[in-house]
């Protein structure tokens, strides 16, 4: 459903970036908005004095987080678990896992390694780690189903058999920006039975993800990144399949009847409702939480779908000039818009690349032979523009 609210602007004058720096990499860690610093602060005034602190702060503030988390990705409030890292997350999904000598895992290639290693420790049982490669394919393609990104979606439903215990996705490679067809693959899964196990942290709050469409049995998201929030706490969604698994750790938080302290050491085998069995103790940090909802509550004002198509009116003109200098990069809807692949030219130095962009004060990342592009709100046109003619002072003679 498209949304009816005007177009977005640019968000700059909420960023503390310095005005001569281009920050187009956000992909690394995303600044942080004047309000979800000052909630930080505001939190850290009060924590400094904790004499009007009361044990509803260690519930309240996370409770109305979680349903804010919820909202952002169209999920049921009761399936919000709070996470210090995504590697955390994925341990957790690991732990309760019990996969079969024989089986398979599938997973993307050269993806993020929080959603790599936990799988891996599988393969002193006889668990396969099939890794499906990006293709040897053109980035754009004007014929339907031989670009990259479709060659490569095809790849990874094909790697998917009755064997296969568990699938690890991104929305958008954290790399390259190539989209996953995250309901035709999750569709795939349920057909199998295989658990579903997306990190998106390079995305949420920067696209649309509707966890009541993809069904996800566990979706991972940190929130330093495309949130613009701190580095310490994220959240995850969890399936049914995870119901009645056991947390990594046995915090009294996370018990039922904990909101009364004054019975604590009644202890309580019994976890809190819903998914909060698996909360982090890290959801009582007042800064932490504090940053985290204000963040939600700027991305649910901006709207997911809004910022998408805010990034790509702001890229287009430059992309194009890019292609037209033999630089790579993928068409707009099979790719990321705050996160997205320049494949340098035959030959061009990516670490001369890099050094020659510093220098202009434009920050982006390098990984292999493809500049990394990751703006979010705080940038314009003009930002893009100025990354290009960076670039074009590089590109081979035409």
């Amino acid at each position: 459903m498209q949304s009816t609210s005007p177009p977005l602007l640019c968000q700059r004058a909420l960023f503390s970036i310095p005005e001569d720096h281009c920050y187009l990499n956000s992909a690394f860690m995303g600044p942080l908005p004047r309000p979800v610093e000052q909630a930080g602060a505001a939190a850290l005034t009060a924590r400094a004095s904790p004499i009007r602190l009361t044990s509803k702060d260690f519930f309240e503030p996370a409770e109305r987080t979680r349903a804010l988390c919820a909202q952002l990705v169209n999920a049921d409030p009761e399936r919000i678990a709070f996470i210090p890292t995504a590697a955390h997350a994925m341990a957790m999904v690991a732990k309760n896992l019990r996969p079969r000598s024989g089986q398979n895992v599938v997973m993307l290639g050269d993806m993020f390694p929080s959603n790599v290693y936990a799988w891996r420790n599988w393969r002193s049982d006889n668990i396969e780690m099939r890794t499906v490669l990006a293709p040897a394919a053109p980035w754009s393609s004007p014929s339907m189903g031989t670009s990259r990104a479709a060659r490569w979606n095809n790849a990874v439903i094909d790697a998917i058999d009755a064997d296969t215990v568990l699938v690890a996705v991104e929305p958008a490679h954290w790399i390259d920006g190539t989209l996953f067809d995250l309901q035709r693959i999750g569709q795939r899964c349920r057909e199998v039975g295989a658990a579903f196990v997306i990190d998106a942290t390079q995305t949420v709050g920067a696209m649309p993800l509707d966890v009541q469409r993809v069904q996800p049995d566990a979706l991972v998201v940190h929130s330093y990144k495309s949130m613009l929030s701190n580095y310490g706490l994220g959240f995850a969604v969890f399936s049914d399949r995870f119901a009645d698994g056991n947390p990594l750790e046995e915090s009294w938080l996370m018990r039922a009847g904990s909101e009364n302290f004054a019975r604590l050491v009644d202890y309580e085998d019994g976890y809190a409702q819903g998914m909060r069995r698996f909360d982090t103790s890290l959801r009582a940090n007042p800064i932490l939480i504090a940053m985290l909802e204000a963040a939600c509550r700027l991305l649910i004002d901006w709207q997911p779908g809004r910022v998408r198509d805010y990034l790509l009116h702001i890229e287009r003109q430059s992309v194009e000039r890019l292609r037209t200098l033999g630089f790579e990069v993928t068409d707009d809807a099979e790719r990321c818009a705050n996160l997205f692949g320049v494949k340098l030219p035959a030959g061009m130095d990516p670490e001369a690349c890099r050094q020659h962009l510093m220098q202009q004060q434009i920050h982006v990342a390098v990984r292999g032979d493809t500049v990394r592009v990751s703006p979010h709100v705080y940038n314009d046109a003009h930002d893009l523009e100025r990354l290009a003619t960076a670039l074009a002072q590089l590109a081979p003679a035409q």
